[in-house]
């Protein structure tokens, strides 16, 4: 007598058991995952405004002279002037006036940034105002003023933060959740 072929491979009800466990793990990742995109995102946008801060006082020392950086729409305007808030998007100019006048004859734009993605907000740190202030560089590379940016994601995101901390000698720093941001 020969013995029956061994057949290899899964039950209908194994393979349900697999796809059912694998549902389970898919949707508790879920909400992980979503905080993990919304952190990226977070850190990028902060860190756009970091690498202006960084650029402005870089060029002041460099070339001698106050450099500023200021709220501007000329990203979508192409008109290099100081309008509206850091939300919607940022220059950095050399300003020898140190006025938020972006003067064609003597200021010459360094770099323009666009704003923040849709549902983003940059306030000042107790979130009571949106942020909107001139910061000039000095040559020295000093700001003399502090300043605190609060980063908030979208309303329907987790409640993280990130700041962005400008001393009066001109460092500027990322901290993560320094700050709660406000519910809206």
């Amino acid at each position: 007598m020969s013995n029956p072929p061994v057949v290899q491979g899964f039950t209908l009800v194994e393979l349900m058991l697999v796809l059912a466990v694998l549902a389970v793990g898919a949707v508790l990742a879920a909400p992980s995952l979503q905080h993990l995109q919304q952190d990226s995102r977070l850190r990028m946008e902060s860190g756009r405004l970091l690498v202006a801060l960084h650029l402005a006082r870089s060029e002041a020392i460099m070339r001698n002279e106050p450099v500023s950086l200021c709220p501007s729409v000329m990203a979508v305007t192409g008109v290099a002037e100081c309008v509206g808030t850091y939300a919607g998007g940022w220059l950095v100019y050399a300003n020898p006036g140190r006025d938020k006048v972006v003067d064609p004859d003597t200021d010459e734009v360094i770099r323009v940034f666009e704003g923040l993605t849709q549902g983003y907000r940059l306030t000042n740190r107790r979130a009571s105002r949106s942020a909107f202030e001139l910061i000039s560089y000095l040559p020295e590379g000093t700001t003399r003023s502090n300043r605190t940016f609060l980063f908030c994601p979208p309303k329907t995101a987790l409640r993280q933060s990130r700041s962005i901390v400008v001393s009066m000698v001109g460092r500027a720093r990322l901290l993560k959740d320094r700050d709660p941001c406000p519910v809206v």
